[in-house]
This record gives C-alpha cells, sequence and structure tokens, in this order.
C-alpha cells in the first residue's frame, strides 16, 4: 500500500491542486542536457595540442533526444547557458510534478473519488 493510498480524498485533491499552482510555467520549459565541449582543432602547431586545458572553448549545446535514438546539437551561445540551465530545471520541476500528479490521479481512481 503506498503512502498515497492511505490518506483521504479530500487531502489527496488539495495535494494535487497544490501541486498544480506550484509547476513551472510552460513558456521556459527545455526537454534536453547541456553538453559542454572542449575542442582540438586540425592545426597541428596549435596550442590546443598541448593538452586538455590549451584546447578552443568552452562551447555549449544542447542536446534534445527524439525517437529512434536520434539526437541533435544545438550550439548555444554564452549568453544563453543561464537561461538553457534554466529551462532544463523547469522540465525536471515539471516532470516531478507530473509523476506525483499522476499517483496521486491513480490513488483517486483506486478511492473511487
Amino acid at each position: 500500500m503506498t503512502r498515497q493510498s492511505k490518506k483521504t480524498s479530500a487531502s489527496l485533491l488539495a495535494n494535487r491542486d497544490r501541486l498544480v499552482d506550484m509547476a513551472p510555467s510552460l513558456q521556459k520549459v527545455i526537454r534536453g542536457t547541456l553538453l559542454r565541449y572542449r575542442l582540438t582543432c586540425g592545426n597541428a602547431g596549435c596550442r590546443c595540442r598541448r593538452g586538455p586545458r590549451q584546447r578552443h572553448g568552452p562551447y555549449w549545446y544542447v542536446a534534445v533526444s527524439y525517437a529512434k535514438g536520434r539526437q541533435k546539437r544545438y550550439l548555444l551561445p554564452a549568453t544563453k547557458v543561464a537561461e538553457v540551465k534554466r529551462g532544463i530545471a523547469a522540465y525536471k520541476k515539471l516532470w516531478d510534478s507530473l509523476c506525483q500528479i499522476s499517483e496521486i490521479n491513480l490513488a483517486l481512481i483506486r478511492k473511487g473519488g
């Protein structure tokens, strides 16, 4: 028996409403992963060949996975990195809220409410 099933229907509904109210705005949500790369170029005499700390970059990308294992990466300007981090955090918070709301809805169905 889960924790949700022990609660009353009224408390489940109140908890669900609270989760809905606290959910982040959908306008800024980004589903993806932030990636940072430092790259070695093709110039044999370039400083980037001396070691990892000398490589070019950092270059920031946001990677998004699609169906059948396909992934698309978008190069980001450094000025957009903080915005993308906030968007990814909002997505994670939204996903957690949706999972909790789903559990509450299932508990309500099991209670017959």
